[in-house]
């Protein structure tokens, strides 16, 4: 189940609806942070908010506050488990009621137009569906994701505010399973469950893997990680090059983390 709520101080809800379409459309390859600096921009997009419960409340707030001319505002787009708990909010600006419609079987279908600054990713979608029935309580749940959707398994581990995180003790030795690690966003997700259990988020880009290493999401530096299964990493990121001459994706990770303390062991 999903939601529109109002960026207003009041936090304002606009409606619940069933489904949303055409909001997780984007892509991107966890790969392009070793490209070089390509700009920050937006994103114009058009969801359809799907199944609308009290359609005149969405209706009469997006039409009241655009009447006089003003921006309709910008909003969350809630996302909640089978109990009707947030677990999830994607920020989205300046919100505008495009088209509303009643589908064949009397569905009330509204699309909308809005501005994030990247579109969710694709994977997503499927990932905060069965997140909405149950969290993860067994490690190793994205290796079920093929490789290229799994980008969206560590935008919803970090996004993700539903039951409280088990967030591991601090110890001196954490085992990192490298058995599917096939491309750099399965690193992600496998060093997120070694360090915080199953759908734990321990960053999505190097930059974010810093920071938790600094501490404020789980277990900080120094400590030993076990890299097991070390090989099949090897084969997947020590030959994919970096914009830094004659360093390897592998090369940068491993730097990253022994920059903070960590002592890598490959086995």
């Amino acid at each position: 189940m999903f939601s529109l709520r109002a960026d207003d101080g009041d936090d304002t809800r606009l409606g619940f609806f069933s489904d949303l379409r055409d909001f997780f459309t984007g892509h991107v390859d966890a790969l392009s942070e070793f490209a070089p600096e390509a700009g920050v921009g937006g994103v114009w997009l058009r969801p359809r908010l799907i199944g609308l419960d009290g359609a005149g409340a969405l209706i009469g707030a997006l039409h009241s506050r655009g009447a006089s001319g003003d921006d309709p505002g910008n909003v969350w787009i809630d996302l909640h488990d089978t109990a009707g708990r947030t677990i999830g909010s994607y920020f989205a600006g300046a919100v505008t009621l495009e088209r509303w419609e009643e589908e064949g079987d009397g569905t009330a279908v509204a699309t909308v137009s809005c501005w994030l600054t990247s579109p969710p990713e694709a994977g997503a979608y499927e990932i905060w569906k069965t997140w909405s029935r149950r969290a993860p309580t067994a490690v190793n749940g994205w290796v079920s994701f093929p490789v290229g959707r799994r980008e969206g398994w560590t935008e919803v581990a970090r996004m993700y505010q539903g039951s409280p995180r088990k967030v591991n003790p601090r110890l001196d030795r954490y085992i990192l399973d490298g058995a599917n690690i096939g491309d750099l966003a399965s690193f992600y997700c496998a060093i997120g469950e070694a360090m915080n259990g199953p759908g734990g988020y321990y960053g999505g880009n190097l930059t974010a893997l810093d920071d938790c290493l600094l501490g404020g999401f789980g277990p900080a530096a120094p400590f030993r990680l076990v890299w097991e299964h070390s090989g099949v990493a090897v084969a997947a990121l020590g030959g994919l090059p970096t914009y830094l001459p004659g360093s390897s994706v592998l090369d940068t990770i491993v730097d990253c983390l022994e920059r903070r303390g960590v002592t890598v062991e490959f086995v």
